[in-house]
């Protein structure tokens, strides 16, 4: 009679290549495609190296883990070392699960794709660019709490797992208490003593004195704080779901192994069955990530980063190759189009899909971290940093908030408010260098007007003084050339919004007075106005002096010949002008 082969028991090395790969797979995932999320985190704080700054995390119970929190998040500033920070935190809890089982079952008893499982979970949850580095070290602290109470170094280690209780509710805040139903379970389910009942009363007393007095006698903040925070509060229903499994996983663990007992191969060690329950897991893990990675979100947050570190010429160019059909991403386009002053040359080459509402963004909060730029740009500065001064005032110290009032307040001659942002930004690792070399033009004041972005703000600064009009920011831009005509940037946004909105007659009729605010040729976009406006009119307008280059000319000719052909068949027609006119006013004129 045969016997069935045994399946080879799983080997320590065995579980370390599983977690190296998954350490290798969320590193590549974050620095390749998701680093967009790790961007969006690290612009929603500025981690600040002062007592003050600690002070505002130590005053409730979870405070210390926020603060741990903002300090690693401060390295995803950087590309490589965010990516390797949140790897190496995703891939702790299997770590730590392993130990775990080495002291719930002898060897390697449980399969290790069980020890994996939260680490997943904590990955796809990630990748959710709301899913802050809290969450991560929350359930962190959970198993390395659970660890040491199960470690026991002596006939007295609950009483001192007990003991400690209140302090661990005080780093970690809500976490703790779902510490208490993991360990509840543990007692209940794995401790074979008489104290099975006794110690988890005591347990649920003492978690219930911490809160009480945390409560009423210490921290003295609403009841809600104390139970929940800092657990993630989102709209997201998936997420949700996501947070509550990862839970369910965390505090009935502590069953697995008397479920194991009973023989089931797919929870055991069995090497075939944990390697083909590994690969299932990491192609289910990929395949979700595919349904979660947002490549539009990804572009526009990208683009973004560009604007932030001022990469202007690098903004416009991934726009144009990797075009957003997302608000911001276009208003961000144009801003960087704007700053290389390109804006009435190339508007037309990336994606338009908002008309003028993407040259300017309304006052509100859904705006208030973008909107300073646009200001900034026309030499609006006081509009700017009024901006920049809000979003502070509602989000708190942010990097791109504190540089733009540190730059608006330079360029005010208000030195003594610059040294304040810039003391701030000293205290940080990433923006430190930036916040010196600002520091040696308030020292020199005189060195600011030769600065190559300075400077130039300060050449456009408005000549006349009027009232901000926020509620309708693009009739700003009059009274602006009113005061100072020579305004390039004002007179590109003015002009872009009437290309914009269509308004050919009255872009036309500006294109006279451009030769006098400096102009030596005409933006290449209203040349197409001016030969929409003769084509309709027949009456050539009035240029000023300036005249259209013959390339332009030619280039409408053959449009007008594929315009009247394309129009032969209405269906296709758009499709067929795209392909070779897509990148004009022409084409956006006719067909959006």
């Amino acid at each position: 009679m045969s016997k069935t082969k045994k399946s080879k028991p799983v080997r320590d090395s065995d579980i370390y290549v599983s977690l190296g790969l998954f350490f290798l797979m969320t590193f590549v995932y974050f620095y390749l495609l998701g680093n967009y999320v790790l961007f969006f985190q690290e612009t929603q704080s500025l981690f600040v190296f002062s007592g003050e700054y600690l002070n505002n995390y130590l005053i409730r119970p979870g405070g210390p883990l926020e603060y741990a929190a903002r300090f690693l998040t401060q390295f995803y500033a950087g590309r490589f070392s965010g990516s390797i920070i949140v790897s190496l935190v995703l891939t702790l809890p299997g770590i730590i699960l392993f130990f775990v089982n080495r002291r719930l079952m002898s060897g390697n008893s449980l399969s290790p794709v069980l020890l994996m499982v939260p680490s997943f979970i904590m990955f796809l949850m990630q990748a959710n660019y709301y899913h802050m580095m809290e969450c991560n070290l929350g359930f962190l602290m959970i198993l390395v709490f659970y660890l040491f109470s199960v470690s026991p170094t002596g006939k007295y280690h609950k009483i001192i797992v007990l003991c400690l209780f209140p302090l661990f509710y005080y780093l970690a805040g809500a976490y703790a208490l779902i510490f208490v139903i993991m360990y509840l379970i543990h007692n209940l389910s794995v401790e074979k003593t008489g104290q099975n009942y006794f110690f988890p009363i005591l347990l649920v007393i003492v978690a219930a004195v911490s809160v009480l007095v945390s409560w009423k006698l210490i921290f003295l903040q609403p009841f809600e704080h104390f139970v929940l925070s800092p657990l993630p509060v989102l709209e997201n229903n998936t997420y949700k779901a996501a947070f509550v499994i990862l839970t369910g996983c965390m505090v009935f663990y502590p069953l697995l192994p008397k479920v194991a007992s009973s023989k089931k191969p797919l929870l055991q060690n069995g090497r075939i069955y944990s390697f083909i329950s590994i690969i299932i897991l990491f192609s289910v893990t990929a395949y979700l990530l595919s349904g979660i990675y947002n490549p539009q979100t990804s572009r526009v947050l990208e683009l973004e980063k560009l604007v932030f570190s001022e990469k202007w010429d690098e903004a416009v160019m991934f726009h144009e190759k990797k075009p957003s059909r997302n608000l911001i991403g276009q208003y961000f386009y144009n801003i960087a189009l704007s700053e290389t002053d390109q804006l009435c040359e190339r508007l037309f080459s990336g994606s338009q899909d908002f008309g003028a509402g993407s040259l300017v963004l309304p006052w509100g909060d859904a705006h208030l971290n973008r909107g300073a730029y646009f200001y900034y740009s026309i030499g609006l500065i006081n509009e700017a940093h009024r901006w920049a001064y809000e979003e502070m005032v509602v989000y708190g110290y942010r990097p791109q908030n504190i540089e733009m009032l540190a730059k608006t307040s330079l360029i005010n001659g208000d030195y003594r408010m610059t040294r304040k942002y810039i003391n701030i930004l000293k205290k940080t690792i990433y923006y430190r260098k930036w916040a010196k070399e600002l520091e040696k033009l308030v020292d020199e004041p005189g060195l600011i007007r030769s600065h190559p972005e300075l400077g130039s703000k300060l050449n456009i600064l408005p000549g006349t003084n009027f009232f901000i009009q926020f509620n309708e920011p693009q009739n700003n831009l009059p009274y602006i050339l009113e005061g100072q005509p020579d305004n390039r940037k004002a007179i590109e946004y003015y002009l872009a919004g009437l290309l914009l909105t269509k308004k050919v007659e009255i872009a036309v009729n500006n294109i006279r007075n451009m030769k006098g605010s400096g102009y030596t040729r005409i933006p290449r976009h209203l040349e197409e106005a001016a030969l929409i406006y003769y084509n309709s009119t027949r009456v050539f307008p009035e240029l000023g002096g300036l005249t259209i280059n013959p390339e332009t000319l030619a280039r409408f000719d053959h449009y007008f010949a594929a315009f009247i052909e394309a129009r032969k068949d209405p269906s296709s027609a758009r499709q067929k002008m795209q392909e070779k006119f897509g990148n004009t006013f022409w084409f956006y004129f006719h067909f959006k």
